[in-house]
């Protein structure tokens, strides 16, 4: 066999370099990476000094730039010499901010009335801050005691001096117009110890408002003033109350403050003298201390600062100041007086003053825009009219509500004032001098009232209560108002006022409005009645709730009658003529039921002091008597439609008093008047019965009997005459005329007003059976029992029934009746079975009826026919389903 040497195999050595030789190389560039970060990533060693080491925790503690966490307290030991050093690490990412003026302070929470700070760290716990300085690198720092001053960028510099620190602290903001624009950043006593230096900042945005006239002053918590005047508390803001604050003036002037210039610190705006200096002269001080204040419509625009006396003048010179805002209002005519507390029975003024003291008022001229400034006054004691006035003269009766210097309204707006109060010539009225305001003179006409202002009006009705009062001052000082019956305009205005014109005063709004002379003696009225009635001298006389004049005597007249005599003032005489009615008011009414209390009465002054009505009755007879006076009536309706009476005779009286009603199917048709015992020893009701009822119950055969409250296993009725009281029902009759009675105790058995189908029951006895009890068929009630009595031989009873008309045709000459009273119990050896036809017939007894069903329908019963009542039922009974139709 040959050899193929194409087949044999060829071994050949590779010379390639292994991968694993390739692991110590990346491990040793692994390594110097690591080596590398390590040395640039380093964390840096400090060691701060601190005076001790409260809230310093090792490994909690943290140092805090800008609020970044940049290290950590690793260690505390106590230094050598005095206080602790603290070890910490810096990360290396701040180790940049480690310079030799860089500084380090204790953050804890702190809280004080100037200032709060440090409140993170109730919950994160205190901790070091750092702020980077200047210099070369450090590792080795003394921590400062406070934070240190940190001022914005570009902010300007200030430096203050003041006599005391007062309320400034670090961080006491500066404010210009409230607006804050600085804060304080140090506070340092001076070398000499005579004064206190105070360095500040404005920011950058507000320094150009530093001029080198500006004066600053303290606004810095609560000013007050106590003096015998009273006390005066300033406060300019909450902020400056908690934290202090200053506040300056920036001139008009450009010119900038110099280098390092040191600003006086005032204590206030008074030392500053920054607002407008007047002079005040006055002849007396009047309990007007140095510190007063001057205010302008309430607000205070300055202060007396110093009150001298000048014994060339005699006069007392007050220095003031005014604040700048309101200093181009102070000229030529302007005005100052002292504004007073003033207490006593007729007038209230100022009454703040008490607590405020007595201050300087102030008013502006209104063309001050134009006027020269002026820095000179004389302090008046009133303030002075500062515009014309047209001077009108009042005629009153008397100087009741009246007072000098009370106010002139229209509709609440106040248009002038009283300035005098003087008897007339014949000293029978009081005249009253008016200055109204030449700007509303033009509301005055010929036409125009004038009133007295009532203090509070009350008006007290079921709907509730209304009260109308006017302002205390009306109340105390009293006051007048003008009525317009048709409201004028500076248009229509065609009678101008004239000078002194003359007006009557009216007593209230509603005589203004009737417009009669209230000057006219008043028109005397006598009234005559059997007794006297609840009135004095004095109570009023009504005419249609508006009191028209009063009651003037009581006495006792020729015949025997009581004689109560009146004035009606002259405005309302032409309500006295031939028609006019008199009668009682006095007191009150109470209507009292189950639908509620209604009481009736005048006024409360009728109810208090009594009173007289009158009215003009269309058609009235027996208004005056024979001796030619009015009659004095009981009530409206006796003087003007007096009852008609009717006798009722009675047994005795049961519960029947005066005043109880007497009604006609539920209406009130009168009551009773009178109960008196007859010759008969029986009891005379008499009922005063309205007139227009009369004729239809005063008629034979009419009943009168007691409605009174029943309560009784068969049910209640007349409930509400538990607390209206019983009253007397009436059923007409159809006789003749008749105006005396018998009396019945209760309801009539056989009432007239029943209709229907009457037929009569046939029993051995009533059973259960009473008036009232329903006849059923089938479960429905479609009668009634009437009337139960024995029957003529007295060996059964008689049971009447009506049948509503509406189911009369369902009574055939074959149907059967049965009690429904009751209830049936069956026991047995299964058990008990109790039946009853409804609650009602259990309680209220009653009759069941049904037809035979097996029998041809019989004929409908005839009124007045007899049926056998059986004594018990047969089942077969309730299972009869005759139908009856209606036409049948």
């Amino acid at each position: 066999m040959q050899n193929n040497p194409s087949s044999e195999t060829v071994i050949t050595k590779s010379h390639s370099i292994s991968p694993i030789w390739f692991l110590p190389f990346i491990a040793a560039i692994l390594g110097a990476w690591i080596l590398f970060q390590n040395i640039t990533h380093k964390n840096e060693h400090i060691t701060i000094h601190f005076s001790n080491a409260d809230s310093i925790i090792v490994d909690k503690t943290k140092i805090r730039y800008k609020g970044v966490i940049v290290g950590t307290v690793k260690k505390i030991e106590l230094d050598e010499v005095d206080g602790v050093n603290v070890f910490a690490e810096i990360e290396s990412h701040a180790t940049f901010l480690l310079k030799e003026k860089s500084q380090f302070w204790l953050v804890s929470p702190k809280a004080s009335l100037t200032s709060i700070s440090g409140l993170d760290t109730l919950f994160s716990g205190s901790y070091i801050n750092l702020l980077p300085g200047e210099g070369e690198a450090a590792t080795t720092f003394e921590a400062t005691t406070e934070q240190p001053e940190i001022i914005p960028d570009n902010a300007l510099l200030i430096n203050l001096k003041s006599n005391n620190a007062a309320s400034i602290n670090i961080g006491t903001p500066i404010f210009f117009k409230k607006i804050q624009v600085g804060e304080i950043v140090r506070v340092r006593l001076d070398k000499s110890g005579k004064f206190v230096n105070i360095q500040a900042f404005i920011e950058s945005k507000y320094s150009h408002l530093i001029k080198k006239e500006s004066q600053f002053w303290n606004i810095s918590g609560l000013n007050a003033n106590i003096s015998r005047s009273g006390v005066d508390i300033k406060l300019d803001s909450l902020t400056s109350l908690i934290a202090g604050g200053i506040t300056f003036s920036s001139p008009d002037s450009d010119t900038p403050p110099v280098k390092d210039q040191q600003f006086n610190l005032f204590e206030n705006i008074d030392e500053s003298k920054q607002g407008l200096q007047i002079t005040l002269k006055l002849t007396n001080t009047d309990n007007l201390p140095n510190g007063a204040g001057i205010l302008f419509k309430g607000h205070g625009i300055g202060r007396i600062n110093h009150i001298r006396y000048d014994t060339d003048s005699q006069l007392f010179i007050a220095q003031a100041t005014i604040n700048p805002a309101f200093s181009e209002m102070v000229t030529e005519n302007a005005q100052f007086w002292i504004e007073k507390a003033s207490i006593s029975f007729s007038k209230i003024e100022n009454l703040s003053n008490l607590i405020t003291g007595d201050y300087v008022g102030f008013s502006y001229s209104e063309n001050y825009k134009q006027e020269k400034q002026k820095t000179e006054f004389v302090l008046n004691n009133n303030q002075l009219p500062s515009q014309e006035y047209a001077s009108i003269t009042l005629i009153a009766d008397n100087a009741n509500g009246l007072t000098a210097g009370a106010s002139v309204t229209y509709k609440g707006l106040k248009i002038g004032n009283i300035t005098s109060l003087t008897l007339t010539k014949d000293s029978k009225h009081i005249k009253a001098m008016l200055n109204i305001n030449k700007q509303f003179s033009y509301l005055i006409n010929k036409n125009s009232k004038f009133h007295l202002l009532s203090g509070v009006n009350f008006k007290a009705s079921l709907q509730g209560i209304e009260v109308n009062s006017k302002p205390l001052k009306n109340i105390l000082l009293g006051g007048i108002a003008l009525y317009n019956k048709y409201p004028p305009t500076k248009k229509n205005s065609k009678t101008p006022l004239k000078t002194n014109q003359l007006f009557h005063l009216y007593a209230s709004k509603e005589m203004a409005k009737l417009g009669k002379n209230v000057f006219t003696a008043p028109l005397k009225v006598s009234l005559l009645s059997k007794e006297l009635p609840s009135v004095s001298v004095g109570s009023p006389v009504y005419y249609h709730k508006l009191k028209v004049g009063e009651v003037s005597d009581l006495t006792l007249h020729d015949s025997g009658l009581m004689q109560t005599s009146l004035e009606v003032s002259a405005q309302f005489k032409h309500l006295i003529t031939n028609k006019t009615v008199f009668w009682n008011i006095s007191g009150f009414q109470v209507d009292a039921g189950l639908s509620g209390v209604k009481v009736n009465a005048e006024s409360l002054l009728s109810i208090a002091a009594g009173g007289i009505a009158l009215e003009l009755a269309p058609s009235v007879k027996g208004n005056v008597t024979s001796q030619g006076q009015y009659r004095l009536f009981d009530s409206y309706q006796q003087a003007t439609i007096p009852p008609k009476q009717l006798t009722l005779t009675y047994d005795n009286a049961f519960d029947l008093k005066v005043g109880n009603k007497v009604k006609l199917k539920g209406l009130d048709i009168g009551e009773i008047s009178n109960l008196t015992l007859n010759k008969h020893n029986k009891i005379d009701v008499t009922l005063d019965i309205d007139a227009k009822y009369f004729a239809k119950v005063a008629k034979k055969g009419s009943r009168f009997w007691i409605v009174r409250s029943d309560i009784s296993l068969s049910g209640a009725k007349n409930l509400s005459t538990l607390i209206s009281g019983v009253f007397i029902n009436v059923s007409p009759g159809t006789g003749n005329a008749l105006t005396k009675f018998t009396g019945e105790s209760h309801e009539p058995l056989l009432a007239q007003n029943k209709t229907g189908l009457p037929i009569t029951l046939l029993a051995d006895n009533a059973g259960s059976t009473d008036i009232s009890s329903p006849v059923y068929y089938r479960q429905i009630q479609i009668g009634e029992v009437i009337n139960k009595r024995l029957n003529s031989d007295a060996s059964g009873v008689e049971i009447e029934l009506n049948i509503y008309p509406e189911y009369a045709y369902l009574i055939r000459s074959n149907s059967v009746f049965w009690p429904a009273s009751g209830f049936n119990l069956d026991v047995g050896i299964t058990g008990a079975a109790l039946k009853a036809t409804s609650l009602t017939s259990l309680i209220k007894g009653g009759i069941n009826m049904s037809t035979p069903d097996d029998e041809k329908l019989q004929p409908a019963s005839k009124a007045f026919a007899s049926f056998e009542l059986q004594s018990e039922s047969k089942n077969s009974w309730l299972k009869w389903k005759l139908k009856i139709p209606k036409s049948n």
